[in-house]
């Protein structure tokens, strides 16, 4: 079965920030996102990668999990998201809608923390080069 179109989204940011500032960002913006329908959580942090998830502000229900990862090499350090699980948005109408273009859950709370991440490694290192794939068609 076709993904959501969503589970595409990511940031890349290139930085001459070291891999655990660049984590510690990414841990720090957690806290920042601001999202009515779900709260953005760490799960855990290794010397590489820090995994996220997106949980429901009442039941506390996993919605998504995402992963940063980094990567040091040749003076400048990249990191990068990535959808890893996520749930769809159920209803009668969604059913009829292709697996390709149903609606994640959560989905803007997760852009809200990319942009987030972003702001915060640019506000560090005006230098960093970010690319952002979206996830909409």
């Amino acid at each position: 079965m076709a993904k959501p179109a969503q589970t595409r989204a990511s940031v890349s940011v290139g930085s001459t920030l070291t891999e655990t500032r660049m984590l510690e960002l990414a841990e720090k913006c957690a806290a920042s996102v601001d999202d009515p329908n779900c709260r953005v959580r760490v799960e855990s942090r290794t010397p590489h990668a820090v995994t996220l998830s997106l949980r429901d502000h009442f039941e506390g229900d996993e919605l998504m999990k995402f992963v940063l990862e980094t990567n040091r090499a040749v003076g400048r350090t990249t990191a990068r998201t990535a959808i890893t699980a996520f749930n769809v948005k159920d209803g009668g109408v969604s059913m009829l809608v292709p697996a390709a273009k149903r609606k994640i859950r959560g989905f803007s709370a997760y852009e809200a923390y990319m942009d987030w991440y972003v702001s915060a490694i640019v506000a560090e290192d005006r230098g960093a080069i970010v690319t952002l794939v979206s996830g909409k068609e």
